[in-house]
């Protein structure tokens, strides 16, 4: 018996050779071909392995490891600024550092771009999480846990103390920032290098031209308000003080952050942890980031059921509303004899006098001095560094870390800076400063990555948030020269003892008192959906304030407003009794809508399959399926696109939907929390008002100027070109220039033609806050739309008033029919199948339309302008809730199916005809 030598691939090692036995030829019978086939195909295998075993083997050898990261964390136009991210590429040649980047959005879809490409699997491997939203965010399961590198929850308590992690870096977290990022046990980020701190920072040489000591700050709200009086120029040169004309204190910006700190120092927590006692069944409050959950019986309520509520409109939220209200509208006077600035109340302004130190000191309304700081519009030149680069403010309250741009900005010399934390309500209460650091995550998709990469991943996330990188932010600080704006421990340990002498030792006393707690140290909340509530606060309370007209403005009750809608679906749940409560009706009404569809369905079918039309004429095939042939390829785009997401929306509608995690069926409660939702319905007749305004505007517009041109004896040609040049330009550009001339300053387009108005006898108009006003702002999103439309509607009118003949006109004047005559009785009839047509479409293309609003005011002021269509945007992009805004998108949709079958049954008796030259 000989042998065959048949080479055998061995994975990517050597190749082996196996010896095999080969008899002798067989017999030619029925089984020889089966054994010659057999051993032939072994051949070819063989050879085809080995054929590819060079291949496998390259595939198999370790190569570079990409992995992609946010701009925020390496850019490699600026690898300045990253070096120990360069560094270790060099020390690794299998790691490979890129830029992941993505479009931007305006308004509130910052991380829109970001969250659908985790959607669509093409996210980088290291986000930047906000701090506010990494809860959300491993809500909705984007994000990988860290426990397999730092450790795993040992003790069920739901955290990885520095005890159980085996990462040693994990004992370097601060406790609050451990916290934030586990959420029941897993780990979902590391705190990145920059930890942004909140304060008042100031101009110290305005401070000194006022007469006042920055190195001595105020320590309770009234001795604030007397600097900021101090500091405002009241439009009259004062003695000892060099004010620079139309100086303010400070600015106040609408935002909910900047709003947290004064109800902090009141003592008060926006939000808030509620815990039922199992025993008596009595809820007890405890502060968010509680971890001692004791009562004063020594009963533990550590493990019982939590549940986080918002406490906007307690007692200290209402105590910095009507701070912030104060400071923008205040009334003061100074003293005549000694220049002192003088608070007045109510009871001072109506008598016209105030007693001050037993002497009775009277003032005209002309003395009377409003307000001590300036409102932030939203633009660049009303931004708050800007402002103090200006010397148009004295003081700013925001993050001191972004000084670290001034002199890109603003152009303030850093020596001239300094800053002191928010001062306490009272002497009961201590000061406060809002610390908050935001988080570099690992993108779930890196869990599908072998383990090897997995550790790649893992290496450049410690490489973004070490030591390293967080004294790389420091020395940048000592390098613009705000030192003094780094806590001294990090001066020490970078070697700058020199640095330190040099901080004023009022800020070196702020660090101690900060690190002792005599300075309340706090971060904006991170339970719910706090993204959400800081806009609402802005748009609903706020913003309002800071208005031109929100002097009256009733801050009490629209703070009880949005706590009660924080507490109702928007930033918390709502509770599970009250959806139980409303679930039998919820089922009766579904059961009916249901009813209602199938029916609608059923006429449909039976209108397709219904036999219409004339017999084929003869000598024709009667081909029914030719038809349908040819329609097929819309038909299959139309449901690919069309079709599919509606029905796709209609389950999410019933599910709490995850963009990368599990979607869980919830039934009707997503309905059920819409209809016990004031702010939807609110919005829902919001949308109404603005269709109707639109139409009002947008829609009679067209047909009153394509009348108008009709009857123009000249210059026709001319004037149809100039009404429609508009509608070639970009409707963004066209937003963007109305907003420009909606500036709400004196300088603003709109206002400058005010102001020339004023100069006519009997005119006094006051600059207008136009898109900031509640009262205009639904006005002024809509203006820009109807300029830019008219003309298109415009020519298509006047090409359907071309079909009536000159001599019906003639004849009507013949018989001494004048204007309105003619209107009505000949262009009106003829126009009416068109204004129909157009009515129908223009209505329902407004109701969903918001593109102007998303551009000039998203929704604001307040929520003047936050139509139904916004609100699902919001919803979705904004918040994550899909299922919701489904759900809202469904009610909105099943309202206007109705009238879409109206508009069906108008069409059917509308008759075409073609115009007559």
């Amino acid at each position: 018996m000989s042998m065959l030598c048949v080479p055998v691939a061995s994975g990517s090692g050597p190749m082996l050779w196996s010896a095999t036995p080969m008899s002798a030829p067989p017999e030619p019978d029925h089984r020889s071909h089966s054994f010659s086939f057999l051993r032939t195909a072994w051949t070819l295998f063989a050879l085809v392995a080995l054929l590819c075993a060079p291949a496998q083997a390259a595939k198999e050898t370790p190569g570079p490891v990409k992995v992609s990261v946010v701009s925020r964390f390496y850019d490699p136009n600026q690898p300045e600024a990253t070096p120990h991210l360069v560094q270790m590429m060099k020390d690794d040649p299998n790691l490979s550092i890129q830029m992941w980047s993505g479009l931007a959005l305006p308004g509130g879809g910052g991380r829109s771009t970001l969250i659908m490409s985790i959607a669509g699997q093409t996210s980088p491997d290291i986000m930047d999480s906000w701090f506010h939203v990494i809860r959300n965010d491993v809500g909705q399961g984007f994000l990988h846990p860290l426990n397999e590198w730092i450790g795993e929850d040992t003790d069920g308590d739901g955290q990885v103390s520095p005890e159980e992690a085996r990462w040693e870096g994990w004992a370097e977290v601060p406790a609050l920032w451990r916290q934030v990022a586990t959420k029941d046990g897993k780990i979902y980020g590391l705190p990145q290098a920059g930890e942004s701190m909140l304060g008042v920072i100031i101009r110290t040489d305005l401070i000194r031209n006022a007469g006042l000591d920055p190195d001595n700050p105020p320590r309770t709200w009234e001795e604030f308000y007397r600097w900021c009086m101090i500091l405002t120029n009241p439009g009259a040169p004062v003695a000892g003080r060099l004010h620079n004309p139309g100086q303010r204190a400070l600015t106040l910006l609408p935002h909910g952050f900047t709003w947290l700190p004064w109800v902090k120092a009141a003592g008060g927590e926006p939000i808030v942890q509620v815990r039922t006692d199992p025993r008596t069944g009595l809820q007890h409050v405890f502060p968010p980031d509680a971890r001692v959950l004791k009562l004063e019986d020594g009963t533990d309520l550590s493990q019982a059921p939590v549940e986080f509520r918002a406490d906007f409109d307690s007692p200290a939220g209402l105590a910095a509303t009507a701070f912030f209200h104060r400071l923008r509208w205040g009334r003061w006077i100074l003293d005549p004899e000694t220049g002192e600035p003088i608070p007045l109340d109510a009871e001072a302004l109506a008598a016209g006098a105030v007693v001050v130190d037993g002497r009775r000191i009277t003032f005209s309304p002309a003395q009377v001095n409003q307000g001590v700081a300036r409102a932030h519009l939203g633009s660049r030149e009303t931004d708050p560094l800007q402002l103090l680069g200006r010397g148009e403010v004295a003081m700013i309250t925001w993050f001191v870390t972004d000084l670290l741009n001034t002199g890109n900005t603003s152009g303030v010399n850093p020596d001239l800076l300094s800053w002191f934390p928010f001062p306490a309500a009272s002497e009961e209460h201590r000061p406060v400063v809002q610390v908050q650091r935001h988080f570099a995550t690992m993108a779930v998709n890196v869990g599908e990555r072998p383990k090897a990469e997995r550790d790649k991943v893992w290496k450049v996330l410690t490489g973004v948030t070490d030591s390293v990188a967080r004294e790389a932010v420091a020395e940048r600080m000592v390098v613009y020269g705000l030192a003094r704006f780094v806590h001294p421990r990090m001066l020490e340990r970078l070697g700058h003892q020199d640095y330190i002498e040099s901080i004023p030792g009022s800020l070196r006393d702020v660090y101690r008192r900060i690190d002792s707690g005599e300075i309340v140290s706090f971060t904006e909340p991170y339970e719910g959906f706090w993204a959400t509530m800081d806009g609402s606060l802005n748009r609903e309370m706020l913003s309002l304030v800071l208005a031109q007209s929100g002097e009256p403005f009733d801050y009490g009750a629209a703070l009880s407003m949005i706590n009660r809608k924080a507490n109702s679906g928007v930033m918390f749940a709502r509770p599970r009794a009250e959806l139980d409560e409303h679930r039998p009706l919820a089922r009766v009404i579904f059961a009916v809508v249901c009813a209602a569809m199938a029916g609608m369905l059923v006429m449909i079918i039976r209108s397709l399959f219904q036999r219409r039309g004339m017999p084929a004429a003869s000598g024709m095939v009667d081909n029914r399926f030719l038809p349908w042939l040819l329609l097929l390829p819309a038909l299959l785009l139309i449901g690919l696109w069309g079709y599919y997401p509606l029905f796709r929306g209609l389950v999410m509608a019933f599910q709490n939907y995850r963009v990368a995690g599990e979607s869980v069926f919830v039934g009707l409660d997503n309905f059920i929390a819409l209809a016990l939702d004031r702010g939807f319905w609110a919005s829902m007749g919001r949308t109404v008002y603005y269709v109707a305004l639109t139409m009002l505007l947008s829609f009679t517009t067209p047909i009153i100027l394509a009348i108008m041109l009709s009857e123009v004896p000249r210059g026709k040609i001319f004037f149809r070109t100039l009404f429609f040049l508009p509608q070639v330009t970009s409707g963004l550009v066209i937003a963007l220039l109305w907003k420009l001339m909606f500036d709400p300053r004196p300088n603003g387009l709109f206002n400058q033609m005010i102001a020339i108005l004023n100069y006519l006898p009997g005119v006094n108009v006051s600059p207008q806050g136009w898109l900031e006003d509640p009262a205009l702002a639904m006005l002024c999103v809509i203006l820009p739309g109807a300029w830019a439309s008219a003309g298109m509607g415009c020519l298509i009118y006047l090409a359907a008033l071309k079909s009536v003949p000159e001599d019906t006109y003639e004849a009507c004047e013949l018989d001494g029919g004048g204007i309105f005559t003619k209107l009505r009785h000949i262009t009106l009839p003829v126009l009416m199948p068109l204004i129909i047509i157009n009515f129908l479409g223009a209505f329902i293309a407004t109701f969903q339309n918001m593109g102007n609003i998303f551009l000039l005011t998203f929704g604001g002021p307040g929520e003047t302008t936050m139509v139904v269509s916004m609100k699902i945007w919001i919803e979705a992009y904004n918040n994550l809730r899909f299922s919701m805004a489904t759900s809202m998108a469904w009610i909105v949709g099943a309202c206007l199916i109705g009238f879409t079958l109206v508009q069906m049954r108008i069409l059917k008796r509308v008759e075409f005809r073609r115009a007559q030259d």
